[in-house]
């Protein structure tokens, strides 16, 4: 069994028996790599799985409140 369908179906049983789980864990991800770049709250991140052909479409909207500085090493 390839990659692609063995994932599916592990994305699939999971959306099955627990979608809420799967969008959290998605969504902690994204907040800990987006965090680094922009002021956010956990709540104000939406996530949406969609399968589409042999593939998924991730929606993800996000508010930051504002963008962080990049640190600079002193001169």
């Amino acid at each position: 069994m390839d990659l692609i369908r063995r994932l599916d179906k592990i994305v699939q049983k999971d959306k099955e028996n627990n979608p809420k789980y799967l969008i959290d864990v998605i969504k902690s991800d994204f907040f800990y790599l987006i965090n680094n770049y922009f002021e956010v709250n956990f709540e104000d991140i939406a996530l949406d799985i969609q399968p589409k052909d042999n593939s998924y479409e991730i929606i993800v909207n996000c508010i930051g409140d504002r963008m962080k500085l990049a640190k600079t090493l002193p001169e």
